[in-house]
């Protein structure tokens, strides 16, 4: 008789990898990043079956829709590249079309707010720990030039105090082509504040050397690091979304930059040129709206309800129906821009008129819709009035009235 297999309630992380197809340090960094339960440090260290199982369910989701657009567009460059170099005669992946990324969003982020901020920069540089090398006084001002720039993690750690202008009334910060996405030279404007706080950031560093360098961006440890501000600013690293949970890592300093821009009433074609997009499309989807931005747009409509005292008249009614001034049109009696008279009734062609014609009689075997004019069809009827005097006689259409 089998005896049946007891149930572990801890797992080694070397059990835990074996399980799971992985490193045990890929392990490691998916329990910290997702705020899982450990216990012990070490080689004591395990983690419980609850920890293990949803480290099982997340990776039973699969790639997001985002990841397999990734790779989607490195095959179709790919292939590209194989149809330019000659190397096939036609792109097979031509029909490939990009999976739908909005319906599956695995990894949300959201905005900071003015007081998330605030409550960092102060957090970050009372720090006493140190991160990858980057003390709290690095961090604060990392976050400041983050928040002021909505420069991305791998930029930042590559900017030196040359690339910082800040003895000129516009104060800006240059980024190479090299460490920008886009590969084109950006030369991004800092805010004031940023720029007046900056100087003592350079004290004592050479002009040519990365002033927040080491391994946080290259090993992309910068939620890990943030996530740890976070924490003892007070501010959740996740929170639930209309649409599932959003996430404040790194590059959630970006979105901040772009909603705070927004809100502060930057057009999104200026929005654009700042965050370096090539659509407009990109720059939309980082900036932010909130109940509180649509509760504040719709306040500045205009009052709709009408006032009791200043009820229109059935006349007055009657006249704003065609678009025109009420007041001014009851005082003449006068529609403006109304020829007064009797109103005609406008006359439709058929709806399909065509003939075989002769061309001798002046008649036309088109559609009536596209002869041109003084065919014979469009000709107005005509009709011989004499004059009194029987000196002078008139041609006049039949619908015109005889004056």
């Amino acid at each position: 008789m089998c005896r049946p297999h007891s149930r572990p309630a801890t797992f080694t992380p070397a059990e835990a990898a074996k399980l799971l197809g992985v490193s045990g340090a890929a392990v490691r960094a998916s329990v910290k990043r997702h705020g899982l339960t450990a216990t012990g440090n070490g080689k004591a260290r395990n983690f419980p079956r609850a920890t293990v199982e949803s480290l099982m369910a997340k990776a039973g989701q699969g790639c997001g829709p985002e990841t397999v657009s990734h790779y989607i567009r490195a095959v179709r460059g790919f292939f590209r590249w194989l149809v330019k170099a000659k190397r096939v005669g036609s792109n097979a992946l031509d029909s490939l079309t990009l999976v739908n990324t909005g319906s599956d969003v695995r990894h949300a982020r959201r905005e900071l707010t003015e007081g998330e901020l605030r409550r960092l920069f102060i957090a970050a540089r009372s720090s006493g720990r140190s991160f990858r090398g980057l003390t709290g006084e690095d961090r604060f001002f990392l976050y400041l030039v983050a928040a002021g720039t909505g420069f991305r993690a791998n930029a930042l750690a590559n900017l030196t105090p040359a690339d910082f202008d800040l003895e000129t009334n516009s104060p800006t910060v240059t980024l190479a082509a090299r460490f920008n996405n886009s590969r084109k030279l950006k030369v991004q404007p800092l805010p004031p504040d940023v720029a007046a706080a900056l100087p003592s950031c350079f004290d004592s560093r050479p002009a040519n050397t990365p002033i927040w360098g080491g391994t946080w961006a290259s090993e992309r440890r910068g939620a890990e690091m943030l996530r740890a501000d976070l924490e003892a600013a007070g501010s959740p690293y996740v929170m639930d979304g209309p649409d599932g949970p959003e996430f404040a890592d790194f590059h959630s300093l970006r979105h901040s930059y772009l909603t705070l821009g927004s809100r502060a009433g930057i057009d999104l074609r200026t929005l654009q040129e700042l965050a370096g997009h090539s659509k407009p499309e990109l720059t939309a989807r980082y900036s932010h709206r909130r109940l509180y931005d649509l509760t504040g747009a719709v306040n500045k409509l205009p009052n709709l309800v009408p006032d009791d005292a200043a009820a229109p008249t059935a006349g007055q009614l009657s006249l704003l129906m065609i678009g025109t001034d009420g007041a001014a049109a009851v005082e003449s009696g006068v529609v403006p821009g109304v020829v007064p008279g009797p109103i005609r009734l406008h006359r439709t062609a058929p709806e399909y008129t065509e003939g075989t014609v002769d061309r001798s009689s002046e008649k036309s075997s088109e559609v009536l819709e596209k002869q041109g004019a003084g065919t014979f069809r469009h000709r107005p009827a005509l009709i011989r009035v004499s004059e009194d005097d029987g000196t002078r006689t008139r041609n006049l259409r039949i619908d015109s009235p005889v004056l």
